[in-house]
């Protein structure tokens, strides 16, 4: 008889996604390991960063949250304390604003930015993880490191080899992620 633990068995390893809920408690209990208290507008901010589906902006997120139901300089320093407590991670757009994303179900990866659009997609790149991690072996602590790509995506290249010819192809408006 073949038990339903082997390995090679179809549903061997395969995990139901977790909830949002889930991820809030682990959000609410890594708060509370820290010494910080959990608070609405903390709880409300980790419910906003759960609904995105990428990097998203500071602005993007207060209005999330509620511009009445919590300040802009809460959100920084919620965001700062979150990024220390692992909760999230920041990246950037290529003329330098700050977007953050959750770390919850998400694997590291980096992002390609276009500079046109400002459409991001993921990257997978282990080298950075690599070189973190040789740092970390010859003693350094708290090591972390920030990597961007900036490239014209192409969707906006046609677009730009398009409007060149005098030929009309739309270029995207809309910035599926991020979010600004």
């Amino acid at each position: 008889m073949i038990a339903a633990t082997q390995t090679n068995h179809p549903h061997a390893g395969v995990q139901e996604p977790r909830s949002k809920e889930s991820f809030l408690n682990e959000a609410c209990n890594r708060i509370r390991n820290a010494g910080m208290r959990v608070t609405k507008p903390r709880v409300a901010l980790v419910e906003a960063l759960l609904k995105q589906s990428g990097p998203v902006s500071i602005e993007r997120i207060h209005q999330e949250v509620g511009v009445n139901s919590c300040d802009l300089v809460t959100i920084y320093r919620c965001l700062a304390a979150f990024e220390e407590l692992g909760l999230v991670r920041r990246s950037y757009l290529h003329n330098g604003t700050c977007l953050y994303e959750q770390t919850f179900d998400t694997a590291r990866h980096y992002h390609i930015v276009c500079k046109t659009c400002g459409k991001t997609e993921k990257v997978n790149y282990t080298l950075a993880n690599d070189v973190e991690q040789q740092l970390k072996d010859r003693g350094f602590e708290q090591v972390s490191h920030v990597l961007e790509f900036f490239g014209v995506c192409p969707e906006c290249q046609l677009a730009a080899k398009s409007l060149a010819r005098g030929t009309s192809v739309s270029v995207p408006t809309t910035i599926s992620s991020p979010q600004v």
